[in-house]
């Protein structure tokens, strides 16, 4: 029998060379493994599983690096050994180790059937970890952009779950800021809540959507009221060029205007002629937010309704592609009403490093990098600015009451992820700074900042205030609608639910990878002819794969478990591949977790799909004559199946048995 992996079966294998190693060494009189001496996978499979580099070690011992790796090649060839076939020295001064197929296969093999869903998983280590994701202002359905922070955030969550971690999904609902007071306002103008009803076609418009619809057109007439007051004034002032600039960029919000009134004309002209008959609709939200924050009762009642009708829309969207949350954290409770944002800044305001310049306080961010020596912790070539605690009105800004949310996180966790966009990394080193500033190093040093770059749609320029920007919903209904096309024409035998209902899960499963399988400091440019692509590097590819593997074990009726498993069968090239792929999984989510890189699960599951259909198109399973030959490859096609599962399942994606 062969024993069970202490950790990962690739791990046992590295164990084993490890031991090998460290005892040719003692026997050669040489130091023990050390920096000078790592083991590595070498980029030719011919070459071993794992090499040695003896040549850090030849330079320190002034020794021929192939006369070293001779000695302990040949050393070590002469132990006992398991899970490692042959030792040999190579090259220039390489010690190459080769993986016995039959024993590590039947290892391989035995770990993920037995570890089944939980193959690849870690044991609780107990840290406490908040991942806070999405968090999209209340004003508009979830974009695209959005999208790729709700699937970056999800994905992380997951994997830490998957390594050990107890963690907790956070949604921060920004209720304070000036953009949710002027949706609140035009919300009001419209009629609230009872004016969805009156959405283009007759139908009740979707929540979100309809706040969407609102806050452009809010904005588009508060932006227009402006610029034709400034394009009056400059021109009797005779500043004719900076006219002519106000006038082009009147030009583009009339454009904007119209396109939002062929959507819904009568809600579009009720809000768009109340905003712009007002006096002063920029001091009307300016008084609205005032009262929000006073908690004045109808002030509460307009802008809380308006952000729960806007939330309702957001779960219903990221619902559909599994996404959830354990708290939806409202900005005025944890910041403004609490009292929080007051508290830190008092507390700041008492540090050496608060100013106050013209009645506004602020935090001295250089003083604070030079304090704590910062400048090359934080990568910084540049002067940080200086942090606005408090405006002089008395007001504060979203950095300020972030750090008391910030606050209240760590109250509740040993580790806090933030994931938001490359375009706030600025406002994120400020915090870090802040917490350095009360004394908070520590906290600091787990905040992490996890950004991500940009979505880009080839030929689209977004903008949420003109109500120009691609939801979510509709990327997702589009996605979902092009899947069925595929399914239908490959799988036309299949019953019309069937086939809505597996368009339905590649669809999502489409958008969700396309969104996680490129490193998150790179842009995406989102194309369908890459996001569903049948053939390599997608969603599909993968979940077809699994789909085989299901229908190779359907035809056996016992997916591959009868006795007699001749493991010394899987000998090809295509089955050693496939093999030692399975085996490095473990592997692959500790990294994943450790690194907080999501889409080295994206990578694998893709290379072991390819893999699988290689091993699928070149050697035969339900043909193979021997029977426990015939066993064991049944038996590698059913771990293939399980570890598919696995890893889509923590990047959320469903594994479906048919396609």
């Amino acid at each position: 029998m062969i024993m069970k992996p202490k950790a990962s079966p690739f791990e046992s294998f590295k164990a084993e060379c490890t031991m090998l190693l460290e005892e040719a060494l003692r026997e050669e009189g040489m130091a023990p493994l050390g920096d000078l001496a790592r083991l590595s996978v070498p980029s030719d499979p011919s070459l071993g599983d794992l090499s040695l580099s003896t040549f850090g070690m030849a330079k320190a011992m002034r020794q021929d690096p192939r006369s070293i790796a001779s000695r302990l090649a040949g050393r070590a060839s002469g132990k006992g050994r398991l899970l490692v076939s042959r030792v040999e020295a190579a090259g220039g001064g390489y010690v190459n180790f080769f993986i016995d197929a039959a024993r590590f296969a039947e290892l391989t093999v035995g770990a993920v059937i037995e570890g089944g869903a939980r193959y690849g998983w870690l044991d609780p280590d107990g840290e406490r970890v908040i991942v806070e994701h999405t968090s999209v202002n209340p004003i508009h359905p979830i974009h695209i952009g959005g999208a790729r922070n709700a699937i970056i955030g999800d994905c992380l969550a997951r994997i830490l779950e998957a390594t050990g971690k107890d963690v907790r999904r956070h949604f921060y609902i920004d209720d304070v800021g000036l953009q949710v007071a002027q949706a609140s306002y035009g919300y009001s103008k419209a009629g609230g809540a009872a004016a969805m009803g009156t959405a283009a076609g007759g139908g009740a418009a979707k929540g979100d959507h309809f706040i969407g619809f609102i806050y452009a057109t809010t904005s588009c007439a508060m932006n227009i009221k402006r610029l034709k007051a400034d394009v009056a004034r400059l021109k009797a002032e005779g500043k004719d060029e900076e006219a002519l600039k106000g006038i082009k960029e009147l030009d583009d919000w009339v454009s904007a205007a119209n396109d939002l009134r062929a959507k819904n004309g009568p809600v579009f002209d009720r809000v768009f002629d109340a905003v712009s008959s007002s006096p002063d609709p920029d001091g009307e939200v300016a008084e609205l937010l005032k009262r929000y924050e006073g908690r004045e009762k109808e002030a509460v009642e307009l802008i809380r309704g308006l952000c729960e009708t806007a939330i309702t829309g957001f779960k219903e969207t990221l619902g559909r592609v599994g996404v959830n949350f354990d708290s939806w954290d409202w900005e005025s409770e944890l910041a403004s009403w609490s009292g929080g944002a007051e508290e830190a800044v008092r507390r700041l305001s008492e540090t050496e490093f608060a100013e106050v310049e013209e009645g506004t306080t602020i935090l001295n961010a250089e003083k604070v990098v030079a304090k704590f020596g910062l400048k090359e912790k934080y990568s910084l070539r540049q002067e940080v600015p200086p942090l606005t605690l408090k405006r002089s009105d008395g007001t504060t800004l979203y950095t300020t009451r972030d750090l008391a949310y910030t606050l209240w996180k760590f109250g509740r966790a040993d580790r806090v992820i933030n994931v938001i966009s490359i375009e706030q990394k600025l406002p994120q080193l400020q915090l870090k700074l802040a917490l350095y500033a009360l004394g908070r190093g520590d906290l600091a040093d787990r905040l992490v900042h996890f950004s991500y770059e940009l979505v880009h749609l080839p030929g689209y320029k977004m903008s949420g205030r003109r109500g120009r920007y691609v939801a979510f919903d509709d990327v997702l209904n589009e996605s979902v609608e092009r899947a069925y096309s595929e399914v239908s024409t490959k799988s036309p035998h299949l019953s019309e639910e069937e086939r809505r209902r597996i368009s339905e899960l590649v669809g999502i499963g489409s958008v969700r990878y396309a969104m996680i399988a490129v490193a998150s400091n790179k842009p995406i440019t989102f194309t369908w002819d890459r996001v569903l692509n049948f053939e390599q590097n997608s969603a599909p590819f993968i979940q077809y794969a699994h789909a085989r593997a299901c229908n190779i074990l359907a035809k056996t009726g016992d997916g591959g478990a009868s006795c007699g498993m001749d493991y010394a069968a899987l000998a090809s090239t295509y089955e050693r591949d496939v093999v030692v792929k399975l085996a490095v999984f473990p592997d692959i989510m500790e990294d994943a977790g450790r690194s907080l890189r999501p889409e080295a699960v994206a990578d694998y599951a893709n290379d072991l799909a390819s893999k699988f259909n290689h091993f699928y198109d070149n050697v035969p399973v339900l043909k193979t004559e021997s029977a426990p030959a015939r066993n064991a490859r049944l038996r590698l096609v059913e771990a293939v199946k399980i570890v598919l599962e696995n890893a889509l399942s923590v990047i959320g994606i469903e594994a479906p048995s048919r396609m």
